[in-house]
C-alpha cells in the first residue's frame, strides 16, 4: 500500500509529485496563455469562442505567416524527400 514511511511516501503524495501531473499542468497552462482561455480548460464553462479567435486573428495578421517575405528565416528547414530520391 506505502512505498515507504511517514506522510511523503504516501501513494497519494507519489501522484500529486509525479513528473507526468506536473506535465499536464504545464501542458494546460501553455494551451491557456496560447489561447487566451484563462481557466476554460479545466472548468467546463459555456463555450464562447469569439475571444480565442479574435486573438488567433490578430497574431496571424501581426506575423503574415502564409505570406511571402523577403529573408524571412525559418527555425527549421523541410528536407526535398523527392529530390533525394529522384537523385
Amino acid at each position: 500500500r506505502d512505498s515507504g514511511e511517514g506522510s511523503n511516501y504516501t501513494k497519494e503524495r507519489i501522484l500529486l509529485e509525479s513528473v507526468l501531473v506536473l506535465i499536464y499542468r504545464n501542458c494546460h497552462a501553455n494551451m491557456e496563455r496560447n489561447f487566451a482561455l484563462p481557466g476554460l480548460s479545466t472548468r467546463h464553462a459555456k463555450k464562447d469562442m469569439r475571444k480565442t479567435f479574435h486573438e488567433i486573428l490578430k497574431h496571424m495578421e501581426e506575423r503574415g505567416p502564409n505570406e511571402y517575405r523577403a529573408r524571412r528565416k525559418s527555425k527549421y528547414i523541410i528536407p526535398d524527400a523527392v529530390g533525394k530520391g529522384a537523385a
